[in-house]
């Protein structure tokens, strides 16, 4: 594989893990709150919609955390970190 797509993937795929943490931030967070929003219209209430908030946002830390720690740990099941590679660091150990 050449230099550049190598870089291309690495690239790729950081980018990639960006997207998924924003994501797995952004939706729990827009879906509890509408959900607390819809149930502050079925109850008449003004507070739900401020737990859905939290709710989701302590969800989404969470599932960032679980995905974090499975990009760190190193077995079978861990996801590959998208910037550093073992290959790249004995590349880089070899240099002057």
């Amino acid at each position: 594989m050449t230099k550049k797509r190598k870089e291309l993937n690495e690239s790729v795929r950081a980018y990639t893990f960006i997207l998924q943490f924003a994501i797995n931030m952004i939706v729990p967070i827009g879906a509890c709150t509408y959900a607390g929003y819809w149930l502050d219209t079925k109850l008449g209430t003004a507070f739900i919609v401020v737990i859905g908030f939290f709710v989701g946002a302590l969800s989404g830390i969470t599932s960032i955390y679980r995905i974090t720690k499975k990009m760190t740990k190193k077995d079978k099941t861990s996801y590959t970190y998208p910037v550093v590679d073992k290959e790249d660091q004995e590349d880089d150990d070899k240099l002057p």
